[in-house]
């Protein structure tokens, strides 16, 4: 807060002081002004001066302020009740001005503070909770130890070669385990769950209808399965894979990659049609990925190269 050269004096002076708050000191100088603007005698005048201090100190929020009297002290010495008056009407407004002016800046601050905070990027900015704190004191006693084992380790050779291959073992032996696991999983698409035995006695039409019914109501991934059964369905009417719902997709491709004699004529080269088909159904059925509306459309045009007619 400012009030002016003339009127701010140094804090380091031991004369007399009279400590006001923001509130009291506006009191002050309107008392003073009140006095000023009734034309006081020349008596008047001199014990007003007289019972000025040498300065105010005023406190605020923002610190504390020595406001020296000796200007209006000199008016009133000279007599000038007039110019005594503007002088403190004119302090009172700068205060009150300074006053106002500092705490509409006050409030628009905090408010511009608590909108970056509220932003979405400083939502994480909160203190530690009690969770977070004991993982940190975790984290930093396992931190200890593992600095006193590797000193322990240092003063100890044997102790530390000892470890050194309980390590190395525990490695190795990690290692196999995750080769045994990986050699014995076998083919994950060969393995994939056999076929349900739900509308066994569908149609490839029934199943193409299922297939357009879900793919309207944007379920991009029922859609893409009934395809494939209606695929399937296709297959089975002219003799290239057998009546059997108890069989992969896989067992299926392989069906029709290697089909009866009998079936070549009724359905010439399935396999690429079937391979797109249940490459698919993998993806979006069996793996669980996200079916979109071209998923879908590839399906139809490989059950339009089945032979299925769409119109």
């Amino acid at each position: 807060m400012a009030f002016g050269q003339s009127s701010v004096a140094s804090t380091s002076s031991q004369q007399p002081q009279t400590t006001y708050d923001l509130a009291s000191f506006q009191s002050e100088l309107q008392r003073l002004s009140r006095a000023l603007g009734n034309h006081p005698s020349t008596n008047k005048m001199a014990e007003l001066r007289d019972s000025l201090p040498k300065r105010w100190t005023l406190t605020t929020s923002e610190g504390a302020y020595n406001i020296s009297s000796q200007p209006l002290r000199n008016q009133l010495t000279t007599l000038s009740s007039t110019e005594a008056k503007v002088w403190v009407d004119n302090l009172e407004q700068e205060i009150e001005t300074s006053s106002e002016t500092g705490g509409a800046e006050a409030r628009s601050a905090r408010a511009r503070l608590e909108g970056i905070l509220a932003r979405k990027e400083f939502s994480a900015v909160r203190p530690p909770s009690a969770w977070e704190l004991l993982k940190q004191r975790i984290r930093l006693w396992i931190e200890r130890q593992l600095l006193r084992l590797l000193g322990s380790i240092g003063r100890h050779p044997i102790g530390g070669q000892i470890l050194f291959w309980l390590i190395l073992v525990g490695g190795v032996l990690a290692i196999g385990v995750w080769v045994f696991r990986l050699l014995t999983r076998g083919d994950q698409l060969a393995a994939l769950p056999r076929s349900e035995l739900v509308g066994v006695t569908r149609s490839w039409q029934e199943w193409l209808r299922a297939a357009r019914e879900a793919a309207n109501r944007g379920d991009f991934r029922e859609a893409v399965h009934s395809a494939y059964w209606a695929g399937i369905a296709r297959l089975e009417d002219v003799g290239v894979v057998p009546r059997d719902r108890t069989k992969t997709p896989r067992e299926y491709l392989r069906l029709a990659t290697e089909p009866a004699p009998a079936a070549l004529a009724a359905a010439a080269a399935p396999q690429r049609p079937l391979a797109g088909l249940t490459s698919t159904l993998e993806r979006v059925w069996y793996a669980r990925r996200e079916a979109v509306a071209e998923d879908y459309r590839e399906s139809l045009r490989q059950l339009e190269a089945l032979g299925c007619q769409l119109d």
